[in-house]
């Protein structure tokens, strides 16, 4: 569920580990333009201390903003079933045990009771099942780190799928199955889409080479992979997708790359899988901390 806020900024917070990012967009207003600001941090107790200085950098107050965490695998894991539309819930749940369980290293490091399921049907009595599920010391460890300004998370979600590019290369890639490469560090994440619709998300270590088959790999770039079409003439099967200009006139350093190609593309697409949720917890939280204030400006007054 995506929750609608006139927020003036949105914070993106990327948690791999023991790494961490801080991307502040500041939306446009009046005659002013976006404005970006970059951070890379360990993660640690003093997170929220470096949220504040961000902000105070920006000029813009804590209850302005809206918070988007960003994961990528491993600390999340995407992938796509292809069954029969007839099956019941239960033989769903065993075939994501029996299919996807089977496939990871460490299945153990995941919480198997919380998963995100998107169904659609794929024709000839068969739906396409996409299965979204977070890492299990995930969300127990973004709270930890975010604390007060968890109230504020209005998204917790793969951050791969908004490499989607199918909007912007219509005419090529309309009704096609194609992959997406992004350069991160000493990784390469890759994503799979089909007609648009985001199916996979994994990680590739590559043995730390930019090199794939004949073709360099910047890091400030992201890569439309075409390698599994048939028929390609004179067009490379990998092919960069940001002009160079843009990408400078951003003015960030080189490591706020991928976060800076996310955050944009997710300001433009409205289709999202979502892991918040607001609980009646999350309500009773923010009612006490309101109760708390109010008797605190009372005490004051007397």
């Amino acid at each position: 569920m995506i929750h609608a806020q006139k927020s003036k900024a949105r914070l993106f917070f990327t948690y791999l580990k023991d790494k961490t990012e801080l991307f502040l967009y500041v939306k446009p207003h009046g005659t002013s333009g976006s404005e970006m600001t970059y951070r890379r941090a360990p993660g640690d107790a003093a997170m929220n201390l470096r949220i504040q200085a961000i902000l105070d950098h920006a000029k813009v107050h804590s209850s302005d903003i809206e918070i988007w965490i960003l994961l990528y695998p491993p600390e999340i894991y995407t992938s796509t079933m292809y069954i029969p539309s007839r099956a019941s819930n239960s033989e769903v749940k065993a075939l994501i045990h029996e299919q996807i369980f089977s496939t990871l290293s460490y299945p153990i490091n995941y919480d198997w009771e919380k998963y995100h399921l998107t169904v659609r049907e794929n024709g000839h009595n068969e739906n396409m099942v996409t299965v979204t599920i977070l890492g299990k010391d995930v969300l127990p460890r973004i709270q930890e780190l975010l604390d007060d300004n968890f109230d504020r998370v209005r998204f917790i979600g793969d951050g791969l799928q908004f490499l989607n590019i199918e909007s912007t290369f219509f005419q090529q890639l309309r009704g096609q199955t194609y992959k997406m490469i992004l350069p991160y560090d000493e990784m390469y994440y890759t994503a799979a889409f089909r007609s648009g619709l985001h199916v996979d998300s994994s990680v590739l270590t590559h043995a730390c080479s930019s090199s794939f088959g004949n073709y360099e790999l910047n890091h400030q770039q992201v890569y439309l992979d075409i390698r599994q079409k048939k028929n390609l003439i004179h067009q490379p099967g990998i092919q960069p997708v940001v002009p160079c200009v843009e990408w400078q006139s951003a003015h960030l350093t080189s490591a706020a790359f991928p976060t800076w190609f996310i955050a944009r593309n997710s300001l433009h697409q409205d289709e999202k899988v979502n892991f918040v949720r607001q609980s009646s917890e999350t309500e009773e939280r923010r009612e006490k901390k309101r109760s708390i204030k109010k008797l605190e400006a009372i005490h004051l007054l007397d």
